[in-house]
C-alpha cells in the first residue's frame, strides 16, 4: 500500500487541499493533528465541521476526551490499526496535518519506549520549574548529543530527560536503525505545503486567529472546563496553541486584551517550528499553497506516484 503524506505549517490550507484531493482521487483521509483527536475541541483545532466530516470522513478525529492523555506511541498504535484495516481497500491513505512529531514517528519509527513513571515525571517537572527551559535544553543536549528537539519544545525535552532518567539511555538510541533503509521512501510520498512568502502565512495566521475568537473559542474553552471538571491547564489538550492562551486568560493569568496577540505570537512560533521540521525532511516535494492551481499539481504528482508504483 502506497501512502501519501500532506503536511505543512498551521493555517497553510492543508485541510482544504486534502478535501479537494478526496473529490478527485481514491484516498482514505487520516488526520495527523494532535488537537483534533480530542472530543469537543473544535474551534481551536480548526476541526472540520460535522457536516464536512460526513462528506469527507477523516480517521483520527474525535478519538478521546480532553482530560485523557495521548502520546506518539498511541498515535502509532491507532495508525497501524487503520492501515491494517484498509490494507486491501482500493483507496490509498492520505495523511494530512501539521503535527510533525507524529509524521516523524512514522518515517523514523522508535523501538518500544518505556511507559511514563509518575515519580520521574514529577522529578523532571520540578527540575524544569527550578531551572527553566534553557537549562532543560542544555541538559538534554548533554545526555543526548544527537537530539534534534527544538530548544523551546518543553514537552519533548521533558519526555527526553524522563526517558534518560528511567533507562540511562538517550532518547535517540530508541530510534530504529531499520528506519534508515530505503524501503521507507518507496512506501511514502511526502508533500509539504510551505508558503514562499512568509508574510502571506502570517496574514493567514492572523485571519485564523480572528476567526477563532469570533467563532467563540473562549466560550468553547469555558464549556470544556464546565463539562470536564478534572480538566486543567496541564492537560495535554489544553497545551495546544490557542487553547493554552484562552485557558490562561480564563484563569486570569493573562489579561483579556492581550489574548489575540498571545495566540498570534504562539501560532507564528508553532508555524516556524513546523517549517523547521519540514526543511529537515528528506525526499519531500514542497509546494506553495498560494501558487495558482496548486491542488491540480499535487494531484498529478500523486497520480504519477501511484501509477509508477503500481506498474513495478
Amino acid at each position: 500500500m502506497k501512502k501519501i503524506c500532506l503536511f505543512g505549517p498551521t493555517a497553510s490550507g492543508k485541510t482544504k487541499i486534502a478535501m479537494e484531493l478526496y473529490d478527485e482521487l481514491s484516498v482514505h483521509l487520516i488526520s495527523v493533528d494532535s488537537a483534533q483527536i480530542y472530543n469537543d475541541c473544535n474551534i481551536g483545532s480548526a476541526k472540520p465541521s460535522d457536516e464536512l466530516l460526513k462528506k469527507y470522513p477523516h480517521e483520527m478525529i474525535n478519538l478521546i476526551s480532553p482530560v485523557d492523555n495521548f502520546s506518539v506511541s498511541l498515535f502509532i498504535e491507532y495508525y497501524n490499526a487503520i492501515i491494517e484495516r484498509i490494507e486491501h481497500s482500493n483507496r490509498n491513505p492520505l495523511l494530512v496535518g501539521g503535527t510533525m512529531m507524529y509524521f516523524n514517528s512514522i518515517f523514523n519509527p522508535l523501538n518500544k519506549l518505556p511507559g511514563s513513571d509518575l515519580g520521574v515525571r514529577a522529578e523532571v517537572e520540578g527540575l524544569y520549574q527550578q531551572h527553566g527551559i534553557e537549562w532543560l535544553y542544555q541538559k538534554v543536549k548533554s545526555v543526548d548529543p544527537e537530539t534534534t528537539i527544538n530548544e523551546f519544545d518543553r514537552q519533548r525535552l521533558k519526555r527526553s530527560l524522563e526517558v534518560f532518567l528511567m533507562t540511562g539511555k538517550p532518547l535517540t538510541s530508541f530510534y530504529s536503525k531499520e528506519s534508515n533503509k530505503p524501503k521507507t521512501s518507496g512506501d511514502y510520498l511526502k508533500i509539504a505545503i510551505v508558503p514562499e512568502d512568509r508574510g502571506k502565512l502570517h496574514e493567514a495566521i492572523a485571519r485564523r486567529t480572528k476567526e477563532m475568537l469570533n467563532d467563540g473559542i473562549v466560550e468553547e474553552v469555558r464549556a470544556l472546563f464546565k463539562k470536564y471538571p478534572s480538566l486543567t491547564l496541564q492537560s495535554n489538550s489544553m497545551r495546544s496553541v490557542g487553547y493554552r492562551q484562552v485557558g490562561m486568560m480564563i484563569k486570569k493569568e493573562i489579561p483579556e486584551d492581550e489574548l489575540f496577540n498571545k495566540i498570534l505570537f504562539a501560532t507564528r512560533q508553532l508555524a516556524k517550528r513546523q517549517i523547521t521540521w519540514i526543511r529537515g525532511m528528506e525526499n519531500t516535494y514542497i509546494f506553495d499553497p498560494f501558487e495558482h492551481n496548486v491542488t491540480n499539481k499535487i494531484k498529478h504528482l500523486i497520480q504519477s506516484f501511484i501509477n509508477k508504483n503500481d506498474s513495478n
